[in-house]
């Protein structure tokens, strides 16, 4: 996510282009890469009720358990639920009043049942809900699940969808449903399940890659942005379409549904680059798409191949940008004529980045989140150097990074330590500088200290290993000093104080 905003000098020169829009392709592979087994697969069918702010849904889960442990429970994030309070609600940049500018109303997912199949047909399971604000749903297998097996569950649950402009909220027109759905937690070694509550800083967002089949109905007026590809369109009765997207490696599966949008799209690399921008944002809309494409080409060529067949690019009420796999919000302000064309612009290449870095190489967002967003920020100003050349990229880095680190290490908060979970954070101004700024300033300085090429055949390699795995520090520093043939502890020693 974009935390703050760091303009672009205000001497660059946008070009507008994209008179038109294309026509929509016959669909291509949903997954262009090799499969991989072992995923969790999410079968859902979701109904939006725009009128009551609502939303139903069965979800049917496909549980892999890819660790060597037996499991008698199996333990699912109920994001929605913490917004049903004030005190538990999260809203971004420590600003409650932009967040719910039209007052407070909870939002909240409630479970109606979770059942499985077995040889005597469908049958009931005990579940709880526990962690701060009712966010983790705990369900009881009928039998333990033993390692490397899988188990079915069905999900019914219902949403009450809140009036915030935020992940998880609407607004004027829009629905933005990010985390919306009851979403497998991770177990790993090192922590075992992962239970972290909803944090009001940064992205508190811990996933397994996965695949999707998501139904959608909506009110036939309504357009839907949606990570995945959409492979068919069903008129239902009532005046309302059911869409079905699928998606496969994807660490999340969201969706903005609005009824003023206006869709453009443009392929490149065999990709489709979609804008979907509100109708009277054309100019902007068609920037959202051009510089979407020309992040898309570049990233390609310096992390690797995109591996989705569309990448949707979503003005849509929210502070700043949003990542999602295959798709991000914009906040729609960036659209207006009062911003210059800047926030747009470096909004759009950060969270394209995320793509690679959170969408195709997963990490721990919650201790971990400079490896997303250290890369992502650092990827704004190499996409300003080969867009606008190396002069501008360096007034970008040294006008946007350095002196913010600066102002940052000047502080009592910051200690300059990269690896920090996000309880140890005081607020944004604490969180910010650390993983985006100073996460950008580390990657810069490996650059200069080991050579573009040896720097960027390092990426590629970290990107093409940990592909839909999950990537810790410790696994980074391991390619950058396998690729490099260099012990690299005391280059890393000033950043990050517990080196393996």
């Amino acid at each position: 996510m974009k935390s703050r905003l760091k303009l672009l000098p205000l001497f660059l020169v946008l070009l507008l282009i994209m008179s038109g829009c294309l026509r929509f392709k016959e669909a291509s592979p949903v997954l262009q890469t090799d499969e991989i087994d072992g995923r969790n697969y999410y079968n859902i069918e979701a109904e939006l009720n725009v009128d009551d702010k609502t939303l139903k849904a069965v979800e049917e889960v496909t549980y892999y358990n890819n660790d060597n442990v037996e499991m008698k429970e199996l333990y699912f994030h109920v994001y929605p639920n913490a917004f049903k309070t004030k005190e538990t609600a999260p809203f971004l940049f420590d600003d409650f009043d932009n967040a719910y500018k039209r007052g407070f109303a909870p939002g909240y997912a409630e479970i109606i049942s979770v059942t499985t199949k077995d040889g005597n047909g469908e049958k009931l399971l005990k579940y709880s809900l526990s962690g701060e604000g009712d966010t983790i749903l705990r369900i009881e297998l009928d039998s333990p699940l033993k390692p490397y097996e899988r188990t079915s569950l069905r999900i019914e649950f219902a949403l009450q969808i809140p009036p915030a402009g935020e992940r998880f909220g609407y607004g004027e027109n829009n629905f933005n449903l990010g985390n919306w759905y009851p979403v497998a937690a991770v177990y790993d070694q090192k922590d075992g399940w992962n239970l972290d509550k909803y944090y009001a800083i940064g992205d508190p967002f811990y996933s397994d890659a996965a695949d999707y089949r998501v139904s959608i109905t909506t009110p036939e007026e309504y357009i839907v942005a949606a990570s995945g590809q959409l492979v068919e369109e069903i008129k239902v009765e009532g005046g309302k379409i059911k869409r079905i997207y699928e998606g496969k490696s994807l660490r999340d599966f969201a969706f903005i549904a609005n009824n003023n949008f206006a869709v453009i799209e443009e392929e490149v690399d065999g990709i489709k680059v979609m804008s979907y921008y509100y109708k009277e944002d054309r100019i902007r809309g068609e920037e959202a798409l051009e510089y979407g494409v020309k992040s898309i080409r570049l990233f390609n060529q310096l992390y690797g191949k995109y591996p989705y067949p569309v990448y949707s690019i979503v003005e849509t009420e929210f502070p700043s940008g949003m990542e999602y796999p295959a798709l991000v919000y914009i906040s729609d302000k960036y659209y207006k004529p009062v911003y210059t064309s800047d926030p747009l612009i470096i909004t759009v290449v950060h969270e394209t980045a995320h793509q690679w870095f959170y969408g195709i190489v997963g990490n721990d967002q919650i201790d971990e989140a400079w490896l997303d967003e250290g890369f992502a920020a650092f990827s704004e100003t190499i996409f300003v150097e080969r867009t606008f050349g190396k002069k501008t990229g360096q007034d970008y880095y040294t006008r946007s990074i350095e002196n913010s680190v600066e102002e940052a290490l000047s502080s009592q908060i910051i200690d300059g330590e990269l690896v920090k979970s996000l309880s140890e954070f005081e607020d944004w101004d604490d969180y910010a500088p650390t993983v985006y700024d100073r996460g950008a300033q580390m990657l810069n300085k490996l650059r200069e200290t080991l050579g573009e090429d040896t720097f960027l055949k390092i990426v590629k390699t970290y990107v093409e290993k940990y592909k839909f795995k999950i990537a810790t520090t410790s696994d980074f520093i391991k390619v950058c000093e396998e690729v490099s043939g260099k012990d690299l502890k005391e280059f890393f020693k000033p950043w990050i104080r517990n080196i393996e």
